[in-house]
């Protein structure tokens, strides 16, 4: 009887082919899955943020009218801590496992005036769900307001791991008083100047507003690579 079998040559083939589809297949799914993930983070976060302002609201009144002159850690234990679980706040950004020399950068990897946590005075604070929460802030030693600093809050939804750029695991968000809501930063801005500013040559400030436009999914178009 003959006995039917492979050569090995034919196995050595099989398994390139299946090596070079593995190659084109994994890298867009492990991509898929990062998105999803970074979605169902954000969605959560602003649930989470949506939560403890309301609470907070209802015993010091509106956001807008919160002190924010007040020293950090003094911000933080009378608006945020009675309301939600704080594990750590982030001055230094050491508490938090920052590097000293931390940067976050724009999608089109410059430095701008978000690219420290709490540059400008602002009250950066991880939760127990691994997110770095951070308020604006005025510092008491200027009194300045860097752009919308007083009003923005800015979401790391990984803390301390990389990539620390804008559109990808940072995320910045302002607080509506009409709509009793987070809103994304950019929001009120129109579909083609959002998709300018969160692409590889822009900013990455108004990349939430993308993904809400989408349905709180991330687009195949978006730059998250």
């Amino acid at each position: 009887m003959k006995k039917v079998a492979f050569t090995l040559a034919e196995v050595l083939i099989t398994l390139g082919i299946i090596g070079v589809v593995a190659a084109m297949t994994i890298p867009t799914l492990l991509t898929n899955q990062q998105k999803k993930q970074t979605a169902t983070k954000l969605v959560k976060a602003i649930s989470t943020l949506n939560q403890l302002i309301r609470l907070s609201e209802n015993e010091n009144g509106e956001f807008s009218t919160w002190e924010k002159l007040n020293d950090q850690e003094e911000f933080i234990n009378r608006y945020i801590r009675p309301y939600t679980k704080v594990m750590q706040t982030c001055n230094p950004l050491s508490k938090c496992g920052y590097k000293s020399d931390v940067q976050w950068l724009q999608l089109n990897n410059e430095c701008g005036d978000y690219c420290m946590p709490n540059y400008g005075g602002r009250t950066p604070f991880l939760g127990m769900d691994g997110i770095v929460y951070t308020f604006g802030y005025i510092s008491k030693n200027s009194g300045a307001v860097i752009n919308n600093n007083n009003q923005i809050i800015i979401l790391d939804i990984n803390g301390k791991d990389n990539p620390n750029q804008f559109g990808k695991d940072i995320f910045f968000f302002y607080r509506d008083e009409a709509s009793n809501s987070i809103i994304p930063y950019g929001a009120d801005k129109g579909h083609d100047e959002i998709k300018k500013d969160c692409s590889k040559t822009g900013t990455g400030l108004y990349c939430a507003a993308w993904i809400r436009e989408n349905g709180w999914t991330i687009p195949t178009n978006y730059p998250f690579k």
